[in-house]
């Protein structure tokens, strides 16, 4: 087997990932697509290229099928271990032999699954990386998430400023602002320019029926997301179809809207908001700073570390961790009991990091959050 190269090999990996998370090959040809996933180009004798070009769905299913990227052979219709290094996990290639198997005992012409993540392909971020759909399991339910695409094609770096969102939440912030902009009494009129006074109510209609129906992140064309804000830009097209005029009719500026995006962090839970995120009370972090008041107490009274520890049935590492916490200024204590603290501030990112006692310089070092 001729060495498959690093953006080769990561382009199969994309292609199995596709697939798993969109179960056909169809829909995995569109978004190859839109993430311009390409065929690896060769220079051939006598100066002439091959490949680099936008893979079709045969060669698609060819590189699904192909046992060559789970380290094996095929001979004569058996598939046996080859002595090349695997660059797909040899579970992952049985499990897509599986679903191709079941998609093709379908028949052909029916959809083996609905699109998992619509706005795949959309999405991009404030350094122009494009999102991609991924997905975990916790306690055995499938989690789905949007990822920057540097997360997959750069695991070993680290990525500070990498989006990780979780799908469903986008998605129903992305519908609400579809229904607002949509949904508006003057919509139509916004809209499509020298439109006719008899033509506004059945285009308002068009308009609120698209918003919201249970296909509306179709309407999509694109998303940008940056610190703070979102940017969704509606496909003309699309909407051009369903109001029967040309693309040409639609204004530009009214396609696109814009919104103040928030992100409340909770441990490793992500909770997304338009406009300023509620107040919500972190329970543990409250608990934490009532308990590291009480230990600071203790220790005034003239208790050790180690007779606090034994007596509230813990370590005296954690009383040395927790106790820290009462040195907290109190205009950050009034927000945390309020709930309006910084996004990102927590028990284990106060324990972890070792937030100064100034504080002044806490003021500094959470207004970053």
């Amino acid at each position: 087997m001729e060495p498959v190269d690093a953006v080769e090999a990561e382009t199969v990996r994309t292609i199995y990932n596709l697939y798993i998370e969109l179960g056909s090959v169809r829909e995995v040809k569109a978004q190859a697509d839109r993430l311009d996933l390409r065929s690896r180009r060769r220079e051939r004798a006598g100066g002439r290229v091959s490949g680099g070009t936008l893979m079709d769905r045969g060669h698609i299913y060819h590189l699904l099928s192909n046992p060559l990227y789970a380290g094996r052979i095929r001979h004569k219709g058996k598939v046996h271990p080859g002595q090349h290094p695997a660059i797909i996990d040899p579970e992952l290639w049985e499990r897509v032999q599986v679903l191709l198997q079941e998609g093709a005992a379908k028949g052909r012409g029916r959809r083996t699954t609905s699109l998992q993540s619509p706005l795949a392909g959309k999405l991009f971020d404030e350094t122009g990386d494009r999102l991609t759909p991924s997905h975990s399991r916790k306690q055995g339910k499938r989690l789905r998430y949007y990822i920057s695409r540097r997360l997959v094609t750069d695991r070993s770096g680290r990525h500070p400023d990498a989006w990780r969102l979780p799908a469903d939440q986008l998605e129903g912030l992305v519908r609400s602002l579809i229904v607002k902009q949509l949904s508006r009494p003057d919509a139509a009129a916004r809209l499509v320019q020298e439109i006719a006074a008899s033509e506004v109510e059945r285009g308002n209609e068009t308009l609120a029926g698209a918003a919201n129906s249970a296909t509306c992140l179709g309407l999509v064309q694109r998303i940008d997301l940056k610190p703070g804000a979102i940017r969704v830009q509606l496909d003309a097209g699309v909407l051009a179809a369903a109001l029967t005029c040309v693309p040409d009719r639609l204004r530009a500026d009214a396609l696109i809207t814009e919104a103040l995006f928030r992100m409340r962090r909770r441990g490793v839970e992500v909770k997304l908001h338009l406009g300023d995120a509620p107040a919500e009370v972190d329970r543990r972090l409250v608990q934490n700073i009532a308990r590291a008041r009480r230990w600071l107490d203790c220790i005034f009274a003239g208790q050790t570390y180690s007779e606090i520890a034994e007596a509230e049935g813990t370590s005296k590492r954690r009383v040395q961790d927790i106790v820290d916490l009462a040195l907290l200024a109190p205009d950050v204590l009034n927000a945390i009991v309020a709930g309006e603290q910084p996004v990102g501030l927590t028990s284990d990112y106060l324990i972890k990091t070792g937030f100064p006692a100034l504080w002044s310089e806490q003021r500094v070092l959470f207004g970053a959050l």
